[in-house]
């Protein structure tokens, strides 16, 4: 009976690897285009409709199968303005060696408020202000991932008027009405540009429709959005290639930068934003095109604690 039990295994388990080879051929039931690898459901209020018709009620099901593969990433645009060259060439050469590495290799060790943590680098320990510093991150990132964005899309899509309107009361403009018309004509008639390079998407009546997704489930503080749309049509160098690229970068990375809660938020709203800083916002420094520049260091953005052989050095004298 032991020989019999013995074959009887034999025999399942050929089965059993012959239904795996014959499970591994199967095609997959769904082509590669299936799903866009940026049309990513951003947080807030931001939602993406199916493009696909949903199957009929009736119609089988097909069950989950180790054949089925992710959809291939949309392959990578290749830039060659030379501006953008240039500017990426720029931040290469005035970055700061040290502090790179320590950014691309750190270790996340935990929050000191709601605007600093602590890192850690090989035998050192740093605080950094990451709302100071991500907005060097998101000029990097909108400078070396030029033209290869995700995309956000605002539903419904706020009126470009209404929301420069409200910037250029605040700010005290003269006459708010023209300069938010002035604002709306400036998006308008760059539309096609602006989709082309930045997934910035100008309805026709005047709305702006998405805007660049550049970390994957990653939303800007929307409640920037007038401010940013006034002073990228007012001071931005719209004049000039490489001054446009700059100066619009800069704007857009100041809109996306991070914003620290306010005193009076609700717990949980500060508790959400901690996890997008440990687990979006940091990461992202690492393993990325991010040449951390020398001005981190006037701004304080970042600051050297603790070096271990100091410390033991303190305490063998004690």
């Amino acid at each position: 009976p032991r020989q019999d039990e013995e074959n009887d295994d034999n025999h399942s388990g050929q089965r059993n690897a012959s239904a795996r080879r014959s499970s591994e051929n199967i095609e997959p039931l769904f082509p590669q285009a299936h799903t866009k690898p940026d049309a990513t459901a951003p947080a807030l209020s931001n939602t993406l409709s199916s493009e696909f018709p949903q199957l009929a009620a009736s119609a089988p099901v097909p069950a989950p199968s180790k054949s089925y593969t992710a959809p291939k990433p949309e392959p990578r645009v290749e830039v060659r303005l030379s501006s953008i060259l240039n500017l990426r060439k720029e931040l290469q050469r005035r970055a700061h060696t040290d502090l790179t590495q320590v950014m691309s290799e750190h270790t996340f060790v935990g929050f000191v408020d709601d605007r600093r943590a602590l890192i850690q680098h090989q035998t050192r320990l740093y605080m950094v202000d990451y709302c100071k510093i991500s907005y060097h991150l998101f000029y990097h990132r909108f400078i070396f991932d030029f033209m290869n964005f995700g995309r956000l899309v605002l539903q419904p899509a706020p009126s470009i008027y209404e929301l420069a309107l409200m910037a250029a009361t605040e700010l005290g403009s003269v006459d708010a009405e023209k300069a938010a018309e002035d604002v709306v004509s400036r998006f308008s008639d760059s539309r096609e540009m602006l989709e082309e390079y930045y997934h910035i998407k100008i309805g026709d009546t005047g709305t702006i429709e998405s805007l660049p997704m550049v970390i994957r489930d990653y939303s800007p503080d929307y409640d920037k959005l007038p401010l940013f749309l006034y002073k990228a049509a007012t001071s931005v160098n719209w004049g000039d290639e490489q001054g446009f690229f700059k100066t619009f970068t800069s704007e857009l990375a100041s809109f996306y930068a991070l914003e620290s809660p306010l005193p009076d938020d609700p717990q949980n709203a500060k508790d959400e934003f901690r996890l997008v800083v440990e687990h979006r916002i940091m990461p992202s420094f690492k393993g990325s095109a991010f040449w951390a520049p020398g001005s981190i260091l006037m701004e304080n953005s970042l600051v050297q604690l603790v070096n271990l052989p100091d410390l033991y050095r303190i305490f063998e004298r004690c």
